[in-house]
């Protein structure tokens, strides 16, 4: 599998392990980076306010560690001054290798704001917040779009995308009106490609090995999300490594742990709740076990439960 060069930076494998909120947050990234296999994973949704502000939620968001795998910090905002501020406060306080900024989340209290999806319906602002962004930036700078708000503009965006100085693209292949519930339109993927000189990632209905394999065919790279909930291995997997029924027990522990470690007490019940959403999505067969993690009313209470999980 061929690399995949985004700005100066030069990744090993093309895949990306997806931004996803309350979902891959330091314990999730680094669960997969223990694994292997994936070439760069993006941070949950950052905002731009708080990071401005230095609030301690936001910057508990953005804790490192030791890790193998270049990480980006997704960013969501709205307004372009507060995206320079951002970027600035991450060359300076922080060693991520670059940043993505949000433009297709679909989630109604974001587009309240006039951020992620909601951009997506003003092309002039989205060239003013790159065009910004790419004065003040030194590192990596990629941008995830879908293909528009309620009608097909993608191919405008990408064209402005690519005037201001992009360095990649993720397009995630559904309107924001189809939510996740839509099958993806990966249709596009072939037109986008010829169309655009722009590095070019796909997104959506990634749930398995051969699937991920099949559309990596049609673009310079893929981010999968839920599918990697679901199945953490699903990027080693690609690599042809197989993991033993032993690793997969492994893995649940190794949550349990890291939620220990970096959540107090209060915070852990809710983050393994998170967790239990996505994992083992085409598992009928979990759904009792998952109906107990949800009632659990304690950390202590929901640990065996979370542990039975089987993916």
């Amino acid at each position: 599998m061929e690399y995949l060069k985004i700005g100066n930076l030069h990744l090993k494998y093309r895949t990306i392990l997806a931004p996803m909120a309350s979902l891959t947050d330091i314990v999730f990234r680094r669960v997969i980076d223990e694994i292997g296999g994936v070439g760069l994973m993006v941070t949950e949704p950052i905002s731009v306010e708080g990071l401005k502000r230095k609030q301690d939620r936001t910057l508990s968001m953005i804790r490192s560690f030791d890790f193998n795998t270049p990480q980006f910090i997704q960013l969501l905002g709205s307004e372009p001054d507060s995206f320079i501020d951002a970027v600035k406060y991450i060359q300076a306080e922080t060693d991520f290798s670059g940043i993505d900024i949000n433009m297709g989340c679909p989630v109604r209290k974001i587009i309240k704001k006039k951020a992620g999806a909601a951009l997506l319906k003003d092309p002039k602002k989205i060239g003013e917040i790159c065009r910004k962004v790419r004065k003040v930036i030194s590192i990596p700078f990629t941008v995830k779009i879908r293909l528009g708000y309620e009608e097909e503009n993608v191919f405008e965006i990408l064209k402005i995308l690519e005037s201001e100085g992009v360095d990649a693209v993720t397009v995630h292949f559904r309107l924001k009106t189809d939510g996740y519930s839509s099958e993806a339109r990966w249709v596009y993927a072939e037109r986008i490609k010829e169309w655009s000189s722009l590095r070019i990632i796909g997104n959506g209905n990634i749930f398995n090995r051969d699937k991920a394999l099949e559309r990596l065919n049609l673009v310079d790279g893929i981010m999968i999300g839920r599918g990697a909930i679901s199945n953490p291995f699903i990027f080693a997997e690609m690599q042809d490594e197989r993991p033993d029924p032993n690793d997969k027990k492994e893995i649940t522990e190794r949550i349990i742990s890291l939620v220990e470690e970096y959540y107090p007490p209060e915070l852990r019940l809710l983050r393994i709740k998170a967790f239990t959403k996505y994992l083992a999505l085409d598992k009928p067969d979990v759904i009792k076990i998952k109906h107990k993690v949800y009632a659990s009313k304690t950390f202590d209470e929901v640990k065996p439960f979370f542990r039975e999980l089987d993916f």
